[in-house]
């Protein structure tokens, strides 16, 4: 495994983190006021806060952004660990 293919992998982990923590932050701004209506595994239901007599019937369904960026996350390091696994140069020689 060559230096510069782990400078690859690291740096590829690092800007997935910050994707992944990124995203979580945008979630959790968009929860924070509102009221979760109900959520999938893709989907998150939100409506606004009930204030008073008024009742907002407004609802509506936001991507799931962490799951598709931790999923993005694993595809992205099993293509690496494929990588890896194929290379020449990681086999060991029998003796």
């Amino acid at each position: 495994m060559t230096k510069r293919f782990t400078a690859t992998i690291i740096i590829a982990n690092v800007i997935m983190g910050l994707l992944l923590y990124l995203s979580s932050q945008l979630m959790l701004s968009e929860i924070n006021g509102s009221v979760l209506t109900g959520y999938t595994l893709t989907t998150i239901g939100l409506a606004p806060a009930q204030t008073g007599q008024v009742i907002i019937p407004i609802a509506i369904s936001m991507a799931n952004f962490p799951f598709y960026v931790f999923i993005l996350f694993l595809i992205v390091n099993a293509c690496f660990i494929i990588k890896l696994l194929t290379s020449k140069e990681t086999k060991q020689n029998p003796s």
